[in-house]
């Protein structure tokens, strides 16, 4: 019997997916719930298994394609009874594998798991089997993404990851591999000066001629998947909200020798305690004094939507873009829960292994640039909510004291940028003057926490 299997709406307000790789092809036996392709929504990579057994009869679409939400995926020569297309969250490929879950209050997910390597379907040959660099790779969707924007055919390369599986610095290697060398090009006889003119001394360095080329060379690179969420959210924000950014600065004395105390807790927890996560409970106590910044706007019914709890959105830099991972009910954490949640959440967004509801939801945001230094940043907010933060680099800086000696002091900027339409200028400095002020005294975020 013919089946079509139509794409499903894989994340809230979904309407069309990237196709990053095919696990099936035509002729293939298929098993219910084998895995048969992967598909990246706006934020993730989604594994999709079959719903029922067959054989493929035709791939619509081919890899790289934007597939519509609703549109048929593949056709298949169903056996045995075929029932009306289940939701894809009943559906979660088998052997992947699950995050674990501490003992903190988090969210239960409903959502379809993900992985970002794909799962061998039934009869293929095992990763270990499989020759690396002979036309077929073992990969996660953001290598295989990466080999397609630089212009490598990944089957042609050696993976020296687990089973043979193809990692990007194996990209960058076969990329940069041995090169012919360059002719070199003898600069020009200098041209006799005019006998008229007077002696003059011939100058040291003269520039080298100028090689003529056939037109400009340029790349063209199709804006898709989580760059394209990232094009569209960023101009979505900046072409709604009305961003405004009050900058501070923060004396850091006292915040790096709590840190000093409570690294060595948490180290017999396991957990690497960060200055971000004492940044992040400085926020969660903040947002309780100043509600309305930590809200949602609904712009159709002009609405100011006050949010309850507290999911803090921790901006992370990923080889495939920004993601968002989110902390729900963060005001109930603790700072060394708050700290677990931003390394686990984070390790996994660099390995593309979060689950779609782990990627939205969120009603405040921090980003942070620190490692990359300079003075501050405007951040764009995250629409639909009306705040963010951005920390900067802490580092040593000179500080005038009150009785006019010159020290050096631990120093740090940060950067509020909120919606003006929603938030006065003198609320959005007032919030942040508060998130400095537990952060210049970290025992009143203590007190707060009894």
């Amino acid at each position: 019997m013919r089946y079509e299997f139509k794409l499903p709406d894989l994340a809230e307000g979904m309407v069309e997916g990237e196709l990053v790789g095919w696990l099936i092809e035509v002729g293939a036996v298929v098993k219910a719930e084998q895995p048969v392709a992967e598909v990246m929504t706006d934020k993730a990579t989604v594994v999709i298994p079959s719903p029922v057994d067959g054989t493929v009869t035709e791939l619509s679409w081919q890899v790289g394609d934007i597939v519509p939400v609703g549109a048929v995926l593949f056709v298949m020569d169903a056996t045995g009874e075929v029932h009306e297309q289940r939701a894809l969250a009943s559906h979660v490929a088998p052997g992947i594998e699950e995050a674990s879950v501490p003992a903190a209050p988090v969210e239960s997910s409903q959502e379809v798991a993900i992985d970002a390597a794909p799962v061998a379907a039934a009869g293929e040959q095992s990763a270990a089997s499989v020759p690396r660099g002979a036309g077929k790779a073992l990969a996660t969707p953001a290598t295989r993404r990466m080999a397609r924007e630089i212009g490598i055919d990944i089957g042609e390369v050696a993976g020296s990851g687990p089973g043979g599986r193809v990692m990007p610095e194996d990209l960058t290697r076969y990329a940069t591999g041995p090169v012919m060398a360059q002719p070199v090009i003898q600069a020009a006889t200098p041209v006799a000066a005019v006998a008229a003119a007077p002696a003059k001394t011939a100058p040291s360095w003269t520039p080298a001629p100028r090689v003529e080329v056939a037109g400009e060379a340029e790349e063209r690179i199709k804006i898709r998947g989580l760059r394209r969420a990232i094009y569209e959210t960023m101009a979505r924000s900046k072409a709604t909200a009305a961003h405004f950014t009050f900058v501070d600065e923060v004396d850091c004395e006292a915040l790096v020798k709590t840190r000093e105390i409570l690294t060595q807790k948490a180290k017999a927890s396991g957990v690497k305690f960060t200055y971000l996560a004492m940044i992040a409970k400085a926020v969660t106590l903040t947002l309780a004094h100043f509600p309305k910044m930590n809200a949602q706007v609904d712009d159709r019914a002009s609405e100011i939507v006050l949010k309850k709890h507290i999911h803090l959105g921790i901006a992370v830099a990923t080889d495939a873009g920004l993601l968002v991972p989110v902390i729900k009910h963060a005001q109930r954490m603790t700072m060394l829960e708050l700290a677990w949640h931003i390394a686990d959440l984070s390790e996994r967004a660099r390995q593309n292994k979060l689950k779609p509801d782990e990627l939205k939801g969120s009603t405040f945001t921090i980003t942070s640039l620190g490692k990359l230094g300079g003075l501050f940043a405007t951040p764009i907010i995250n629409h639909p909510e009306v705040g963010i933060l951005g920390v900067h680099q802490m580092q040593k800086r000179a500080v005038v004291m009150d009785d006019d000696s010159i020290v050096a002091r631990q120093r740090m900027n940060i950067s509020l940028s909120f919606d003006h339409r929603i938030i006065d200028g003198h609320e959005g400095a007032a919030f942040a003057i508060a998130v400095k002020g537990y952060l210049e005294r970290p025992e009143a975020m203590l007190l707060e926490m009894i």
